[in-house]
């Protein structure tokens, strides 16, 4: 399994493209791209503010390796993954923490260097790093339940990871990350835009994070009640464009009505419905960014027979009108 030092990329791969987007006092923006036929392709999209660095990552290889953060620095980091599973073992933590497809947690060390096991040939995720003088500004602002605990570790210098095991996100927050992904803001309005979509992820992940860890015994699912709510989410997003119904869906899966309400509600913190409607508004937000159909277009394929009502749906979805996005 071929090991790639990450602040080394240059020996790695032969062909490595930097475009940087803007360098200002707040702001900063770059793009990396780099590729090697032997090994495979990546690119790193960095949005940096004062006290945060988003960054997007994509790596495609042949087979399996091992990326090597030799940088050890203190730091937290929001890690959001998108693609690919991930197994992470920091040099001064015990264990590994292992990451799977549309999984997310917060870990805070003040020592981050250690390995991170690709464990698919393809791997996509968006992070949020942030400093700890930062952080320290936040934590001085007041107390707040979901930040309590991590406040300790960090005015103790105690390596913080969330919860054990990544969890999946809900649609609240893949809309933020697509939010900031596909931002078409310029200028300052876009670094404003993309700096407020990332305190509004922090606050999002973390009331999540509490949600879960403060969960009482009577919250507690069988294992196998749980997989089918699971098995739900993974079926609408694969079907989100057929007509679905809460009676087919509890019939396919085994579930009554009630259980599958309020499991979506628990652990996606959004409804069935939300969760379909976001996925068809982001289908048809890619479908006009790509110019593949007109707004009429777009609103018959992802089921409305309106304009007018899908026009207005996008419009408070994202802000402005498909007709506005599309221009």
């Amino acid at each position: 399994m071929d090991t790639i030092n990450t602040a080394a990329l240059p020996q790695y791969f032969g062909d490595i493209m930097h475009d940087p987007v803007h360098a200002g006092e707040r702001y900063t923006e770059d793009r990396f791209a780099f590729s090697e036929p032997a090994l495979g392709s990546g690119s790193l999209h960095t949005i940096g503010t004062a006290g945060m660095r988003f960054s997007e990552f994509r790596i495609h290889t042949h087979s399996p390796v091992i990326l090597l953060d030799t940088e050890p620095a203190e730091t937290a980091e929001s890690a959001f993954i998108l693609e690919g599973d991930v197994e992470s073992a920091f040099n001064n933590m015990k264990g590994t923490v292992r990451f799977g497809n549309q999984r997310h947690n917060f870990h805070y060390n003040t020592d981050f260097s250690g390995r991170h096991t690709l464990l698919s040939g393809r791997f996509h995720a968006c992070t949020i790093t942030y400093n700890p003088s930062f952080l320290d500004e936040l934590m001085a602002a007041g107390d707040s339940g979901s930040l309590t605990a991590f406040r300790r570790h960090l005015d103790k210098k105690r390596p913080f990871l969330a919860i054990p095991e990544p969890v999946q996100w809900h649609c609240e927050m893949y809309g933020i990350i697509a939010s900031i992904r596909q931002c078409r803001f310029e200028g300052l309005t876009r670094y404003l835009f993309i700096e407020s979509k990332m305190m509004e992820l922090f606050v999002l992940q973390f009331e999540h994070l509490h949600t879960l860890q403060t969960s009482t015994s009577t919250d507690k699912w069988k294992p196998a009640d749980k997989e089918k709510i699971h098995a739900v989410k993974t079926f609408i997003e694969q079907s989100y464009l057929e007509p679905l119904s809460l009676q087919e869906l509890c019939s396919r899966f085994a579930l009554n009505e009630f259980k599958l309400k309020k499991g979506y509600r628990q652990f996606f913190q959004t409804t069935v419905f939300s969760h379909i409607l976001r996925l068809r508004m982001q289908k048809a937000k890619e479908l006009l960014r790509e110019k593949e159909m007109n707004v009429s277009e777009t609103a018959f394929f992802i089921g409305y027979n309106n304009v007018s009502s899908f026009s207005a749906e996008f419009k408070k979805q994202f802000g402005y009108s498909p007709a506005q996005y599309a221009s």
